[in-house]
């Protein structure tokens, strides 16, 4: 599916570049499977923190990634080996290392019990397990969804010297960075919802073992007049609205013969892009707004509102296509 600009995160800046800067590597970018494999490798080597329910810690206020809460931190506090403690029990499902989580947090230095940022009341955060610091991976492998969490991020498993970036005296490489938490959900890897029984004249998707889309049973190859936006799983969360940066799983493939050309599941990570903004063909633009967060869409799109009816590359077809799209994430 082609898109005409990048998107980032809509994380907080500075916490982003930590996150990312801690992460990223001065090697040339690996391509999407070596990327998957060394995520996969990596998640399987994430221990989960130590739990010490005395940390010195201590946090009020309601667990809502809306509302900052109160925190003090007993300073200076510093801590050998990466700790954690529940503030606040949830009750959703637990979280793997192998996860995507989206949450909310403050960060403080240990050594002064300073604030230095947060993202509380704007955008929550989202990022693979894998991907991250190790200290914030360990503190969420083994929570809950609904868990506010104290984590006591250790120097060894910390953000090394992108600590700097804040401009807090007394925060170095060598601090004990404290963050507090709110679990909000685990990003889905694929569809979750209730199952919908489509029309019978539209294309029926194909799936593997796993319930990855495959290919399409195509049986009536008549272009509709518009994009048809058919829901196949109905997921329960917001409804997409036009400006949100959105991420899915999908696969394209043309009416006529129902050849797949196009599909982020064999690259091994989703796509995402800005909806309702031209950034994407027509069709998707107007086929996706409205459905629900968590949804798997099959989309029948005329070649007016795909690529045309002038074949632009084997990437771009012409003609009437067919799309099956999992909605996973909108924000």
């Amino acid at each position: 599916m082609r898109r005409r600009t990048a998107v980032l995160s809509a994380s907080a800046a500075l916490a982003v570049s930590l996150v990312l800067g801690a992460c990223a590597s001065e090697q040339d970018t690996p391509s999407a499977a070596e990327q998957s494999a060394s995520a996969s490798a990596s998640a399987a080597t994430i221990e989960p923190a130590a739990t010490d329910d005395a940390l010195a810690v201590t946090v009020t206020g309601e667990v809502n990634p809306t509302v900052k809460p109160t925190v003090q931190v007993a300073a200076p506090l510093e801590v050998t080996e990466t700790t954690r403690k529940v503030v606040a029990p949830g009750s959703g499902a637990e979280v793997a290392a192998t996860d995507e989580v989206q949450f909310a947090y403050a960060l403080y230095a240990g050594s002064t019990g300073e604030e230095l940022d947060s993202s509380y009341g704007k955008t929550d955060s989202r990022f693979e397990l894998a991907n991250i610091t190790k200290g914030l991976a360990r503190g969420f492998v083994g929570s809950h969804v609904g868990d506010r969490l104290v984590i006591a991020i250790a120097p060894d498993d910390g953000f090394g010297e992108a600590v700097t970036q804040f401009g807090k005296e007394g925060v170095d490489a060598q601090t004990t960075i404290v963050v507090v938490a709110d679990v909000v959900r685990i990003v889905p890897a694929m569809a979750e919802g209730t199952p919908v029984t489509p029309p019978a004249d539209l294309p029926t998707v194909t799936t593997d073992e796993k319930g990855v889309p495959t290919g399409f049973t195509i049986t009536d190859r008549t272009p509709p007049a518009q994009t048809v936006a058919q829901p196949l799983i109905q997921g329960t969360g917001p409804a997409v609205t036009s400006g949100q940066n959105l991420k899915v799983q999908y696969l394209g493939a043309r009416l006529e013969d129902g050849s797949v050309f196009d599909q982020s599941w064999s690259r091994g990570e989703p796509f995402e892009f800005v909806i309702g903004q031209g950034n994407v063909i027509k069709g998707w633009d107007s086929g996706l707004v409205g459905q629900a967060v968590g949804s798997r869409v099959l989309l029948v799109i005329p070649g007016a509102e795909a690529y045309g009816d002038q074949p632009a590359s084997p990437q771009q077809p012409a003609g009437t296509l067919v799309f099956v799209v999992d909605v996973l994430d909108a924000y």
